[in-house]
């Protein structure tokens, strides 16, 4: 089974538990500035956070710790929830559709110390295009999709 058949069965058997499928994702905060990924395929916005999905045996607080030490080999602390986004999305696996729903939490993070290395860095999880950078806060507010369609407030 192949990478998006193995998704859309996941997202299949949590739609089938009616349970939503959970993701975090968080702005983290570094000498002033916000590490972000800058992907330039996406066209529309500059910029993403680090996040991804909530594994079963995790809360909240502990997904985003992960996610960003997977994604950007840095360990974090937790400042806050900034809110929720929620929304659904069509699926389709073994020819049935369905619309699986989202339950997205956003949090403020803020920097302690590098992992494994001495610097940022992606642990393959991405392609070669995307980079890490470091933005304000106004940048971060204006092209990050969840801020702007959440329309949240680092404060």
């Amino acid at each position: 089974m192949g990478y998006n058949e193995q998704k859309a069965k996941k997202m299949y058997d949590l739609f089938v538990q009616g349970k939503p499928c959970r993701k975090v994702y968080g702005a983290v905060e570094k000498d002033g500035k916000f590490i972000v990924l800058k992907n330039p395929a996406d066209r529309k916005y500059k910029y993403s956070i680090a996040g991804g999905t909530v594994e079963n045996d995790e809360d909240n607080i502990v997904a985003i710790k992960r996610e960003i030490l997977e994604e950007l080999n840095i360990n974090v602390e937790v400042v806050k929830s900034l809110g929720f986004l929620n929304w659904k999305q069509n699926w389709v696996f073994e020819g049935k559709e369905f619309q699986m729903p989202y339950e997205v939490e956003i949090f403020l993070t803020k920097f302690v110390s590098y992992s494994n290395r001495k610097s940022l860095g992606l642990e393959g999880e991405f392609s070669k295009d995307i980079t890490v950078c470091e933005v304000s806060k106004e940048e971060i507010m204006q092209n990050v999709y969840e801020f702007v369609v959440g329309n949240f407030k680092i404060n």
